[in-house]
């Protein structure tokens, strides 16, 4: 395990040092457990998995990513995607902002019969 990816952390160091972390990791592990894992993002995640990936594999778990198109969380969620079907995630990981909010409802309004995506 590496020092820097230990509680408190210098999250500045980890973003600029990234690659080289995850190349000292790889290095120096004697067996990771493999875990599939899906990131369904309303919003740019690249720099989200690059960390996520450095405190996994500090942990020994060695993730293998499946990343949607941009804004796709919904439709990768909720029709048919062969592909995402057949990586066969065991995690997934859902990130929107608020800028994924297309209605937002007015003061007062109930949510009878109302659905908001």
């Amino acid at each position: 395990m590496l020092q820097k990816l230990e509680y408190p952390f210098d999250s500045d160091y980890i973003l600029k040092k990234k690659k080289s972390l995850k190349k000292k990791l790889l290095e120096s592990s004697c067996g990771f457990i493999e875990k599939n894992i899906a990131i369904l993002d309303g919003s740019t995640t690249n720099d989200i998995k690059l960390v996520l990936e450095l405190f996994l594999l500090n942990n020994g778990i060695k993730p293998k990513f499946y990343e949607s198109e941009y804004n796709q969380f919904w439709q990768d969620a909720m029709l048919e995607n062969k592909e995402l079907e057949e990586f066969k995630p065991e995690i997934i990981f859902i990130h929107t902002t608020n800028r994924n909010i297309t209605n937002y409802p007015t003061i007062g309004e109930s949510n009878e019969g109302k659905v908001f995506l």
